[in-house]
């Protein structure tokens, strides 16, 4: 919808509008009743509401048609609505349709609106804010309530089917079933009032809050009831109004009831307080029924999550600490604004919501039709978390997998969900307990996991041909259409939000997200209930048919009983025609490439001969020469000793040099003698490498020959006599190869010379016993590192042993092999800031990764030593890390596990990331993952609430970590595991006054607790880091290049000296721990594949 008919549709509804205002006004000048009177002050009261939002639309669209910003002197465009004395002041035409006029100033409504809307926009809106009574509707308030009442709506459909369903089993549910009645009826009215409100098309804003989770909270619940104003009250025969009560209810259960009242000129006053202890509980739920006669009637309801509760209180409180010099952000933001702007923003009567500290106070919207004034206090029952003064180092956890129930290839874990879901089977809805599927979401009832009858988008298993299948395949036609009611998607189960992102069939009611209308199976018009009905009296019927089936028999008295089984054999019949049929195209078709693999066979023998013939040939060429050579060399030798026998008789001076002519010529032979050997070697090494070729071709040929044995039994005869016929003619080249030959040397032979050419291969393979290991560096929960020297050229290396009994027992094969991936990507541009791999070899219990050792230590150690880095220091840090994760994260790998400990300084001061083992791979914009995995401290809140993740997780570490480092704390702590949880998911960082502003807001853009809000989370990912206020001054590339000057380098004594590191490790003996498990040989199959050297080594 453009905004020309976004405009025409509002200029409708303002019509509307006016009328009805113009007829309540009208009616109500001639009440007489004091209830009828206020009756219709709440309907002019919201009817007004209504027109100022639709007049704030209309001139909202109309500036941006004509690309002025609202509120311009050109751009100002407004609709005069009725004034308060009940005469229009709006220029109408004759059809009674309401003018726009194109005036420099707009409408005093405009101005009040346009005025809340900036006091709403000075801080950021929270849920509660949206329930809040307020004199202007707003968007975000209006897609809030739609969801909300959607899912309350199907709450109460629930019920009211599990009331009939009790009915029906004999027990009494009369009173529950007309009270689910009732409260469907006020549920479906307040939900037509918001789609009545809502603009179709607009976009979301991104500050609107989204449904969180239910998550469960322990504590003590205090409510103060102070009464109900502009409510409709139920009907009554005399001119009395009806007593009223409120009844408060903690996940459905009752736990207080107000006096009864009356309504009274300032409407009904309680003024009842309640303290309800709770114990894992949800939701509140305050419904005020009117008692006109003998049963109580639900005239208006409340309802609020206590998640939400707390976390309006957090954002209002001063954290308790041991020192009062640390608040909260948004305490801070408070103090700084003047008193004047304060009272500005609680000046209206509906907005005094209180910023005490005892609790949040407020009149809130009582849906369908009024307003409740109450105070809500909320003490979690827990005890006081200690924040640590100094930090300490911590081990990473990942929680197991459970058991994986492997159906059509999804992978169904066990999930809990605190939201109602949908049944992609059964369609039914539930909540708790349910079945997920891993690799492509498909979400149902454990009792319908079984039942699933569609194979998993990622399953790479074949389809039976025996298996039960549908005739009935048609795709659906989805379309995208406007959610404005709930509906849940039909794969993975979840409700979908309001708008324009999702997809319907037009041809069935199926609904479903964008990214999982693909995966939805193609049975348009027939639901998946149905369709598994189908399929099992299928799979029942094979089974009769197979067990009824009888050998075959020549008896002509064998005839069907009935047409059913005449059918049924027929089908059998022609079902093993068809598959006969195709048993012979099967084999035809393996006989014609049989033929043609002997026909290539033959060509490939034929080559091999005419090979063999060449190399016949030149070896009696070379023979014929070395002959030749042979008969030279004795003719020059014949020669020299007939001119030796006649230089006998010459004179003395001869004789003396006969001794040295003998010698020269002694050493000569020798020579040609070695010569002579060194060809012979050459020339059978030769043969020997021939030979070797030709029955390794032989055993291929063979092995091809078996499988076709194998696969065709009948042309078993033919093979043999081929493989026959092969084996004969494989000795005689082999003979004529090794028949010794007089080898003589021949000059200027570089053939000969490229078969003693070095081989490629690395001439080193690393084991433990090139290793001396000197000091344990560090420990974790998945293995010990250790100070190593190459024994043979002395360098010094970091180890890392991993036990192989303890990566098979927890399924961690996959986890070591991509740790090994991820360090060869670090390897491939030898990025500054990160550690890289020096080779891996394993041993029969343990795995060894040899990476470069940094000398300089961890964070952890440093910063224990100075108790917090300098603000140069801290972004010095930062910028380089911040490099590290852009570089993981360009390569689509999350790092999962940032912390201190895991950052290492080298001795010229830089920083290097290592340990690799909880980084997931294939991680890039928009994928997302569900392993529960890091450091507590670090672990973002959406990882603990156990929904899918993506890379933000990392921004979030990124901004503990530079916390910690800024201000030597962790902004989340506690004594155990459960605390720290609790601390990330309902604390708020603290900051100490006079705390740089940039730096917090970094901080506060890091640790938000929405993951798609989170500074980093879009699509720029780190460049979104880079480009904040707090590394303005900062120029990367010097950073990437190491131009910057370190603000610390570390001191050593020797290159092995470790002070460096935790004494708590280096005392430690490098001795390994003996293990009792051994691996067998499909466990140790598992590390096949897992030494490698690294290529510049091999340089």
């Amino acid at each position: 919808m453009n905004d020309e008919k976004k405009i025409e549709d509002l200029l409708k509804r303002l019509e509307k509008e006016n009328e009805i205002l113009n007829a309540t006004r009208n009616i109500r000048k001639i009440q007489q009743s004091d209830a009828a009177r206020a009756s219709c002050d709440v309907t002019i009261e919201e009817c007004q509401q209504r027109i100022d939002y639709f007049q704030n639309e209309v001139n909202r669209l109309l500036s941006r048609l004509m690309d002025n910003p609202p509120g311009s002197a050109t751009g100002g465009v407004s609709v005069k609505s009725t004034s308060s004395g009940g005469q229009s002041t709006s220029s109408q035409s004759e059809t009674g349709r309401p003018e726009l006029s194109h005036s420099r100033q707009p409408s005093v409504s405009s101005v009040n609106a346009s005025a809340d809307n900036a006091v709403a926009n000075s801080k950021p809106v929270s849920t509660v804010d949206l329930l809040k009574t307020s004199r202007t509707i707003t968007t975000n308030k209006v897609v809030y309530k739609m969801h909300e009442l959607a899912y309350k709506l199907e709450v109460e459909k629930k019920v009211k089917l599990a009331s009939q369903k009790m009915e029906q089993l004999g027990v009494s549910a009369k009173e529950e079933n007309e009270e689910s009645n009732e409260k469907i009826v006020l549920l479906k009215r307040a939900l037509q009032k918001y789609q009545g409100l809502y603009i179709p098309g607009e976009a979301e804003d991104a500050s609107t809050p989204g449904s969180a989770l239910r998550r469960p909270m322990t504590g003590m619940l205090n409510i103060r009831i102070t009464g109900i104003k502009n409510q409709n009250n139920a009907p009554t025969r005399n001119s009395r109004p009806p007593e009223s009560m409120a009844v408060i209810k903690i996940d459905g259960v009752i736990k207080g009831k107000t006096k009864m009242a009356r309504n009274g000129s300032m409407g009904i006053r309680w003024n009842e307080d309640f303290s309800i202890s709770v114990t894992k509980a949800s939701e509140i739920e305050i419904t005020v029924y009117d008692k006109p006669e003998y049963t109580s009637i639900p005239i208006g309801m409340f309802w609020l999550k206590i998640s939400d509760l707390v976390e309006e209180l957090r954002r209002m409180k001063v954290e308790a600490d041991n020192d009062a010099v640390w608040a909260a952000a948004s305490v801070q933001d408070l103090a700084v604004k003047s008193p004047g702007s304060r009272h500005n923003s609680t000046s209206h009567g509906s907005d005094n919501a209180g910023a005490n500290v005892d609790g949040v106070e407020s009149f809130w919207d009582l849906e369908p039709v009024g307003q409740i004034g109450l105070k809500f206090n909320f003490v979690k029952d827990v005890a006081v978390r200690k924040r640590q003064s100094r930090l300490g180092r911590q081990g990473a956890v990942r929680k197991r997998k459970e058991d994986i129930q492997e159906i059509q290839g999804h992978k169904f874990a066990a999930q809990k969900f605190y939201q109602i879901m949908c049944c992609a089977l059964c369609n039914e809805l539930f909540t708790g307990r349910g079945s997920q599927c891993e690799d492509c979401s498909f979400t149902c009832h454990p009792r319908c996991a079984e039942k699933v009858f569609t194979k998993c988008i990622s399953s790479n298993t074949a389809d039976d041909p025996d298996e039960a299948k549908l005739n009935h395949r048609i795709p659906h036609r989805f379309e995208t259409f406007t959610n404005l009611s709930p509906n849940w998607c039909y794969h993975c189960g979840h409700m979908l939000t309001f708008g324009r992102r999702h997809k319907m069939c037009s041809e069935c009611p199926v609904f479903a997200h964008e990214g999982c209308s693909d995966l939805i199976p193609n049975l348009c018009g027939m639901s998946a209930e149905t369709a598994n009905k189908l399929l099992e009296e299928i799979r029942r019927r094979n089974q009769q048919a197979k067990t009824q089936k009888k050998p075959v028999s020549t008896s002509p008295q064998y005839t069907p009983s009935t047409a059913t089984e005449m059918q049924a054999q027929e089908a059998e019949q022609a079902r093993l025609e068809e598959k006969m049929q195709q048993m012979k195209l099967e084999q035809q078709q393996q006989q014609q490439q049989l033929q043609q693999e002997q026909v290539q066979e033959e060509q490939k023998r034929q080559q091999q001969e005419a090979e063999q013939k060449r190399q016949e040939e030149q070896k009696q060429q070379l023979l014929q020469k070395q002959q030749a050579y042979q008969l030279q060399q004795q003719q020059q030798y014949q020669q020299q000793l007939q001119q030796q026998q006649q230089e006998s008789a010459s004179p003395t001076t001869h004789q003396q040099q006969e001794p040295v002519r003998d010698n020269d010529m002694f050493r000569r032979e020798q020579q040609r003698l070695e010569m002579l050997r060194l060809e012979q070697e050459r020339a059978q090494q030769y043969q020997q490498q021939h030979q070797q070729q030709q029955q390794y071709q032989q055993q291929q040929q063979y092995q091809q020959q078996h499988q076709y044995q194998q696969q065709q039994p009948q042309q078993q005869y033919q093979q043999q006599q081929y493989q026959q016929q092969q084996y004969q003619q494989q000795p005689q080249p082999q003979q004529v190869q090794q028949r010794p030959h007089p080898m003589m040397p021949i000059p200027h032979t570089p053939t000969l010379k490229i078969v003693n050419k070095p081989s490629t291969q690395p001439s080193r393979k690393y084991g433990m016993d090139d290793f001396h290991f000197i000091a344990v560096l560090g420990r974790g929960n998945f293995g010990k590192v250790m100070l190593a020297e190459d024994k043979k050229g002395g360098e010094l290396y970091a180890v890392k042993a991993l036990k192989k009994d303890s990566i098979v027992q927890h399924d961690e094969v996959e986890s070591a092999k991509s740790e090994k991936r991820i360090f060869q990507v670090a390897n491939k541009e030898r990025h500054p800031f990160l550690t890289t791999l020096h080779s891996t070899f394993q041993t029969s219990t343990r795995l060894y990764f040899v990476m470069e050792y940094v000398r300089g230590g961890d964070l952890m150690m440093h910063i224990q030593k100075d108790r917090r880095f300098g603000e140069r220091r801290a972004k010095f840090y930062g910028c380089e890390v911040l490099l590290a994760l852009q570089y993981f994260h360009q390569n689509n790998i999350v790092y999962r596990d940032l912390k201190l400990d895991n950052i290492l300084l080298t001795m010229d001061g830089h920083i290097k990331i290592a340990d690799y083992g909880l980084c997931k791979e294939n991680m890039g914009y928009g994928a997302t993952t569900r392993t529960i995995c890091g450091t507590p401290e670090f672990m973002a809140p959406e990882i603990l609430e156990e929904v899918p993740y993506d890379r933000a997780v990392d921004w979030w570490a990124y901004g503990v970590l530079m916390y910690e480092m800024l201000l030597g704390r962790a902004p989340f702590s506690g004594e155990e595991e459960d605390e720290i949880y609790d601390s990330i998911m309902d604390d708020e960082p603290l900051f100490p006054h006079g705390f740089g502003r940039n730096e917090q807001a970094l901080l506060q853009s890091l640790l938000v607790k929405v993951p798609h809000l989170r500074l980093g989370a879009g699509p720029g990912d780190a460049e979104e880091i880079k480009a904040h206020a707090y590394f303005r001054d900062v120029n990367f590339d010097d950073v990437y290049h190491k131009r910057i000057p370190p603000p610390f380098l570390p001191m050593i004594t020797s290159a092995k000296d470790v002070s460096n590191f935790d004494p708590e490790f280096t005392r430690e003996k490098t001795s390994e721990t003996p293990t009792d498990y051994r691996l067998n040989h499909v466990e140790q199959g598992f590390f096949k594949g897992f030494s490698y050297t690294n290529p510049w080594l091999q340089a």
